[in-house]
């Protein structure tokens, strides 16, 4: 008797496999419908075939199996070609072994298929429940139609007898538990589909409401200034501030709208050589008039060691982080920048003397519209400078301390060694 349930497992087991490998592969690939219940047949029918070649019970006459689980599994979920299928695959490679049993066969694979082509379509608009309980009846109903046929055929024997008492109450349940399993399994992937479709829908929400606002803002202050333009009694000074306030309210919206396709998009287009050194001076050119109204003082130590990347996306990264840094200062302080060389790796330490972050607010840095600025920020910046150190194949490491500062660590592969000293600047900038 163990020997037998041992061979139904291993039976169970063939059963099994293809419907979590199968489903699992293709909910990674997009997969057509179609292909879909090709695969799904196919697996069936290999389920077949295992099941016949390392059957329960084999003497001259009989192979005892639980092939009929598949069947019912490929043809009412696979619909009326797949039924043929099965039928013909089951007949057939049944028909190699030979003996008396492969009459029971044709007869229960032919009642089987006629069943299946006749509930296939009904079965797949029933609920969960409903097919589960329909194949445990139809499991249960095919398994006496071939334990009868044996007994009108052949009469009764021990085999007979092991079918009635063995067989007949296993392969239901074999089956409740495998479709209930299939069940659960695709309600998972479609709850998983529905959670991932929803997540698309947060964010491409959350994405024109941050444009509409964001973009909106500089756009509608350009207008305006323009409309006092058509003012003709202003003064030619007017006229100049309300062009220059206008231009960097729509250089503000170009800001912002590349911040949003850098996030889309990091990956480099076009990589070239990059001096660190001349980078970040440049950077600090552009922040200098921000980092006089904070009263910031810079510090730097930097020597001019080459990256690859993109120039314009680096110097984005750096301005992001530099701005937030200043920004960090409101009452002023010190921005150190520092550069070295560390295991092949070129360290640009960006360190400010601001308000910090808790261990929960590094932890979140870098997740979509999350910010630390309030209504100020768009939560976009830091996402973007990760999505950027990582297409350079770089890494970063942010760490805070409340009242006290914030470093950002920056390491990106060095490629070729410059052999100039460092160069150390300071420069203090007040209101």
């Amino acid at each position: 008797m163990i020997e037998i349930f041992k061979d139904l497992l291993l039976n169970l087991f063939f059963i099994l496999l293809p419907i979590f490998v199968i489903h699992l592969w293709m909910e990674e690939r997009n997969i057509s419908e179609k292909l879909k219940r090709h695969l799904l047949t196919v697996s069936a029918a290999i389920a077949i075939i295992f099941c016949i070649t390392f059957p329960v019970n084999l003497d001259s006459e009989y192979i005892f199996d639980l092939r009929q689980i598949p069947f019912w599994l490929g043809g009412l979920y696979g619909g009326p070609l797949a039924s043929i299928f099965l039928c013909i695959v089951t007949i057939g490679y049944r028909s190699l072994f030979g003996g008396k049993g492969l009459i029971v066969t044709i007869v229960s694979s032919i009642v089987q298929t006629m069943i299946s082509i006749l509930l296939s379509k009904k079965f797949m608009t029933l609920s969960s429940k409903q097919k589960i309980l329909l194949s445990f009846v139809l499991s249960a109903f095919s398994g006496m139609v071939m334990i009868m046929t044996v007994r009108v055929l052949y009469g009764v024997s021990d085999f007979f007898w092991t079918m009635w008492f063995v067989y007949l109450p296993i392969q239901p349940l074999s089956m409740l538990l495998t479709c209930y399993l299939r069940e659960v399994l695709q309600a998972n992937m479609e709850v998983r589909k529905r959670i991932i479709r929803a997540e698309k829908m947060e964010v491409v929400s959350h994405l024109a409401a941050s444009i509409s606002h964001e973009v909106r803002n500089p756009l509608t202050a350009s207008r305006g200034f323009m409309q006092l333009l058509d003012q003709y009694h202003l003064p030619l000074e007017k006229r100049k501030e309300y062009i220059r306030i206008a231009i960097e309210e729509l250089d503000r919206a170009e800001a912002i709208i590349t911040d949003y396709l850098t996030f889309a998009k990091p990956a480099p287009e076009c990589e070239e050589k990059l001096n660190v050194k001349t980078e970040i001076e440049r950077v600090i050119d552009i922040l200098r008039p921000l980092a006089n109204m904070n009263s910031v003082e810079i510090q730097t130590t930097l020597i001019p060691f080459n990256v690859k990347g993109e120039r314009d996306k680096f110097q984005q990264c750096l301005l992001n982080i530099m701005k937030n840094a200043i920004e960090a200062m409101p009452n002023g302080g010190v921005l150190d920048i520092y550069v070295s060389l560390e295991k092949n790796n070129v360290l640009i330490q960006i360190s400010d003397t601001g308000v910090g972050m808790t261990k929960e607010q590094i932890e979140r840095l870098g997740e979509p519209y999350f910010t630390t600025k309030g209504t100020k920020g768009t939560g976009l910046g830091m996402m973007v400078v990760y999505r950027i150190i990582e297409s350079m194949h770089g890494t970063i490491k942010i760490t805070s301390e409340v009242n006290k500062g914030t470093q950002v660590s920056i390491y990106l592969p060095f490629i070729q060694t410059l052999l100039h000293t460092s160069s150390t600047r300071k420069e203090k900038i007040l209101a």
